[in-house]
């Protein structure tokens, strides 16, 4: 009888202490910065005048980054069973899921960076440029490193 290591689900899917790569995204990440920006977005809003475009277009901000925030926590749903049941290596729409992840963490975080003097802001909403330490490794080996300033690529090493 052969038997099978099932992995942990729970240490899988706890959020990593250190975000370093947006395959370490998972659903509970969302809820800090989605709460912080109600709360600042809301403070905006409410400082505007009833009926005014300024109140309109802080209200409608807070409203898309609701849905953004609910649409990336539904994708991180997913891509934790892909982690616990699946292989996260195969073409498709895994890839296509791991693709989109930090696009829509960036996108966030950007939205929450313009708020980094605010005392709730956390070091731990920052943008995420690669998916795993692979993906890191071959960029930076067929692009440089971003502290060369490109310059291997620009004189034709």
């Amino acid at each position: 009888m052969t038997h099978h290591v099932i992995p942990d689900h729970a240490a899988l899917l706890t959020p990593a202490v250190v975000l370093e790569f947006s395959d370490d995204l998972r659903s509970a990440d969302v809820g800090p910065p989605q709460g912080f920006l109600a709360a600042r977005l809301g403070e905006i809003a409410r400082a505007q005048p009833e009926g005014t475009d300024a109140r309109w277009a802080a209200e409608h901000l807070a409203r898309t980054i609701d849905a953004d925030c609910r649409d990336l926590d539904d994708a991180l749903v997913s891509w934790d069973a892909e982690l616990t049941e699946g292989d996260i290596k195969q073409v498709g729409l895994v890839q296509t899921l791991r693709q989109s992840l930090p696009t829509d963490w960036n996108r966030l975080v950007e939205t929450a960076q313009c708020f980094a003097s605010h005392p709730d802001h956390l070091p731990r909403w920052h943008r995420l440029r690669y998916s795993c330490a692979e993906h890191a490794e071959f960029v930076e080996q067929t692009l440089g490193d971003v502290s060369d300033g490109h310059l291997l690529h620009q004189n034709g090493a």
